[in-house]
C-alpha cells in the first residue's frame, strides 16, 4: 500500500501542480524510472519519476507494516540532466 500526508498532498499540488495520486499510479504500474538511496537520510530511498515531462525526486519510506509512506516529491535539475540527456 502507498500512504501519504494529505495535507503535504495539497501543498504539493498547490505549489507544484503535481500530487501523489499521479505519483502512485506511476509507481503502481512500475513506470518510475529508478529507486535510489537518499544520501541525506539514512534508511530513506527515492523513487525517480517523470511527471509533466520532468524528472522529480520522491523519497520515501517502508513503515513497519511494508506500506510505502511518499515524503515528498520535487523536481530535480540534476536528475533531470542525468535521465533526459
Amino acid at each position: 500500500m502507498i500512504i501519504w500526508d494529505d495535507e503535504k498532498n495539497q501543498k504539493l499540488q498547490i505549489e507544484r501542480d503535481i500530487s501523489f495520486n499521479q505519483i502512485s499510479e506511476i509507481i503502481l504500474r512500475k513506470e518510475y524510472l529508478d529507486i535510489l538511496e537518499n544520501p541525506s537520510r539514512p534508511n530513506q530511498q527515492v523513487f525517480i519519476v517523470k511527471l509533466n515531462n520532468y524528472i522529480h525526486s520522491v523519497p520515501f519510506i517502508i513503515d513497519e507494516q511494508s506500506n510505502i509512506v511518499l515524503k515528498t516529491a520535487y523536481p530535480s535539475r540534476k536528475l533531470n540532466k542525468k535521465y533526459t540527456g
